[in-house]
């Protein structure tokens, strides 16, 4: 009988979305104070934040090691990666993680099947590596199962699939290393997300390359394309957010605009229609963009999302989809914001990270695996 009992009760822990790695500790067992939150990224099924004091702390599915911790194990709370003191940034890929160093140096880690990791190997890692070879980095990003970095002189750097050209170097070959991305020198902003990428140029001008089935690199085409290419009918622009299967772009002048798939309405104009060119949201004017398979963005304080919905990614307490931006209730202070694939973080002024959306790895860190519409508090 008491074994009978003890199987029922894990039955009812899993249905009820609890699993053995949400233990005591996110039931609210107090943590050591590690300093102050000052920057995020989400991606599919697992989130990463960096502390003033230079450490990170990642949480959700850690199947090919992505949170760092030198195991397998998911985490529904944040757990620190252990040897890591003075990270500026944190960039989170479908499945690997990757971090900027204070003296311009990478490490990354977690899947790396497509040369990811940057190491030169296709072994997974679930510690972090030294990526050889790139110094003086600014800025840092992951796409599903590629990495790019900014360098100081404006330089591209891209490494991992290769498929569809989301490396940008006029190839389809699989980079294990990182490798100039083509004809880009004058960069000042990057982004990736699943098969494509894009950067800023200096001259204000917005290029993409990579994936691009579904128009997302803006270009009037479905073609992919292996070296950079001028996204059209934009003026000048000081903010990009490539999506899963769309992008948009923010204005000088505060607009936003955004193209490629349309089916759940991320586009933000009213309509499921595709869009090859950009096309403006009417009426939004914001300060920053961060775009999963939906769209958000921050106005001041306030965070708005459009499009895919039926995972609570739009933070309004419904689970349906929206096809013009919506504000998500309950944040009304924050200063950065990351959309994952099915879910979003923002951090708040007054210091606490605020996530919702999709939740089955835990990747909102409240402790439980359950869906959330509204914003809840990582559980710390």
């Amino acid at each position: 009988m008491v074994q009978r009992s003890l199987v029922c009760l894990l039955f009812l822990s899993l249905l009820a979305g609890c699993s053995a790695d949400c233990g005591p500790q996110e039931m609210g067992e107090q943590r050591p104070d590690n300093g102050a939150w000052i920057g995020l990224s989400a991606s599919e099924h697992h989130t990463c934040a960096v502390r003033d004091t230079g450490r990170v702390a990642c949480w959700g599915r850690n199947q090919e090691g992505q949170l760092g911790d030198g195991s397998n194990a998911g985490r529904c709370h944040p757990r620190d990666v252990p040897g890591l003191s003075d990270v500026v940034q944190v960039a989170t890929g479908r499945k690997h993680t990757c971090v900027r160093r204070q003296n311009g140096d990478l490490m990354c880690w977690g899947d790396n099947s497509n040369g990811q990791v940057g190491d030169g190997t296709t072994e997974n890692r679930s510690e972090p590596v030294s990526v050889p070879g790139v110094t003086d980095v600014v800025e840092l990003i992951a796409g599903d199962f590629h990495t790019c970095a900014r360098t100081n002189p404006g330089e591209v750097l891209c490494w991992g699939a290769n498929g569809q050209g989301q490396v940008g170097d006029a190839t389809t070959e699989t980079r294990t290393r990182p490798v100039e991305v083509s004809g880009l020198l004058n960069a000042r902003q990057i982004g990736a997300s699943q098969t494509h990428s894009c950067a800023l140029r200096e001259d204000g001008q917005m290029v993409c390359w990579g994936g691009n089935a579904n128009g997302q690199l803006g270009d009037g085409t479905t073609a992919n394309r292996t070296e950079p290419v001028v996204v059209a009918g934009l003026g000048e622009v000081v903010d990009i957010g490539p999506g899963h299967y769309h992008s948009c772009a923010r204005t000088d002048a505060g607009e936003v605009f955004c193209w490629g798939s349309n089916a759940e309405g991320q586009l933000g104009d009213g309509t499921n229609d595709a869009r090859l060119e950009p096309a403006a949201i009417p009426g939004l004017s914001v300060t920053q963009l961060a775009i999963g398979h939906h769209s958000c963005a921050r106005r001041g304080g306030e965070v708005l999302c459009w499009g895919q919905g039926n995972s609570g990614e739009i933070g309004n307490s419904e689970m349906a989809h929206q096809s013009v931006p919506v504000r998500a209730g309950g944040v009304d202070d924050a200063f950065d914001l990351a959309a994952g694939g099915h879910h979003n973080c923002a951090l708040r002024e007054e210091g606490s990270i605020v996530c919702w959306g999709k939740n089955d790895f835990g990747q909102l860190g409240d402790g439980t695996k359950s869906n959330r519409s509204a914003p809840v508090s990582i559980l710390w």
